[in-house]
């Protein structure tokens, strides 16, 4: 059974190359693997072991589904049946993933504690070099591959030219899944007392950070300087000051970052005024998609239109064109989850969030491990980033989310004191 979950994890190299298209929407390999996966693991631990791993996560997550559920079967009886059928597999992708990040704690148990120090030494080794291999893709396209205009219109993607987007075909959702990723790494890089290992993380790190820079990601910027000055809050203020000078150079050394940074400023001025003058088209059209989507929530405000039938239910009101990728939910997270399970749905989804958070940021004020700080970091980054990007459950970021915090439900020891 762990050969599947280590083959669900490397899917997420494939990104969004590998899919089945139906429309606009498409099953993405993970879509395959995970509910495989996830089908086998309860069969063993529910009808077989009759004993389901207890993990704090687990219970919010399922609960958000519940919601999810209803506001899906209200929301989705009058939709064609395979509009219905795409709409339903979204609610597995998020169970699957649940479970995934169950299993991943589950598969680090044992009582010996030098050999769980181990297996949690490999599973960080292994999400590494999936990312780094994610990363190194991304180089590769945007020196061999710079322009996607002429690929984008095959399956319906937005179309790009002299971003690092790689495999996942958005330099935005790259950009979230580094923004994310970062943080932890920081944290693993702190927490580590092996000089070699601290150097190997060290040069890992610099290439994650150019490669999200090469994203010219503008909610990339800000989501990973929100993060990481989270981070250095709490554990080197000098840090922040030495991050504002790299940041510096790099926004002096290139054209392309200075004027989406330029752009960045000019939006968040104008929407704090409202002013639309110095908004960007780019912009303009994402605060156009949150004007409308929350139009559609008023509508429907308790239960929302139907889990992730935002493509259908949009498209008929003429909000999107479904045969897109993107038109699979508003340019917000929380704005989608708004819109598609109402207000009941949205407040028990940032349940789910908070305990992700709190609990984890309850873990490091305890023990002072910086890995618990890096994934509460991580998660502040995807906070700020799924304001203008609907990124926190695009399925490849969800699962590396949920499988670092799989891992950290192992306890780890207080900074300082030897696992021996």
């Amino acid at each position: 059974m762990q050969k599947i979950f280590w083959i669900c994890l490397f899917s997420i190299v494939c990104g969004l190359l590998v899919r089945i298209p139906i429309g606009g929407a498409g099953i993405l390999l993970s879509d395959i693997l995970l509910p495989i996966f996830a089908a086998l693991y309860c069969i063993q631990k529910v009808l077989i072991e009759r004993s389901f791993p207890r993990v704090s996560f687990f219970g919010p997550g399922m609960f958000f589904l519940l919601f999810a559920f209803l506001s899906f079967f209200f929301g989705a009886w009058d939709l064609f049946f395979q509009e219905r059928l795409l709409s339903f597999f979204y609610l597995i992708r998020f169970f699957s993933i649940l479970v995934f990040g169950v299993a991943t704690m589950d598969f680090l148990q044992t009582k010996n504690k030098e050999k769980q120090k181990i297996q949690r030494e490999l599973f960080f080794r292994n999400l590494l070099f999936v990312a780094s291999t994610v990363v190194l893709l991304g180089y590769l396209q945007f020196y061999l591959f710079p322009d996607i205009g002429d690929y984008s219109t095959v399956g319906g993607f937005d179309p790009h030219k002299g971003r690092l987007l790689g495999t996942w075909m958005d330099p935005n959702f790259l950009a979230g899944f580094l923004g994310f990723l970062l943080p932890v790494m920081f944290g693993k890089f702190y927490n580590s007392v092996s000089r070699l290992e601290k150097i190997k993380l060290g040069i890992l790190i610099l290439i994650f950070l150019y490669a999200l820079f090469l994203t010219f990601s503008r909610s990339g910027y800000l989501s990973l300087i929100v993060g990481m000055t989270f981070f250095f809050l709490f554990r080197d203020l000098k840090i922040i000051l030495l991050g504002v000078v790299v940041a510096g150079f790099g926004l002096f050394t290139s054209e392309r970052a200075q004027l989406r940074t330029i752009e960045l400023v000019g939006t968040v001025k104008s929407i704090i005024l409202q002013d639309t003058d110095e908004i960007d088209p780019t912009a303009s059209l994402r605060i156009e998609s949150w004007s409308k989507s929350f139009e559609l929530w008023k509508k429907y405000p308790l239960l929302g239109i139907g889990y992730n039938t935002y493509r259908f239910r949009a498209a008929k009101e003429g909000l999107v064109d479904e045969d897109f990728f993107s038109a699979g939910g508003s340019d917000s997270t929380f704005l989608t989850i708004l819109v598609t399970t109402g207000i009941f749905g949205f407040v028990v989804f940032a349940y789910f969030y908070a305990v992700l958070w709190i609990t984890n940021l309850r873990r490091f004020l305890q023990t002072k491990n910086e890995l618990y700080l890096g994934f509460v970091a991580g998660l502040s980054t995807m906070f700020v980033h799924s304001i203008f990007v609907n990124s926190f459950l695009f399925p490849h970021i969800f699962l590396v989310i949920l499988f670092v915090a799989g891992i950290l439900e192992i306890p780890v020891l207080k900074k300082g004191i030897s696992d021996k």
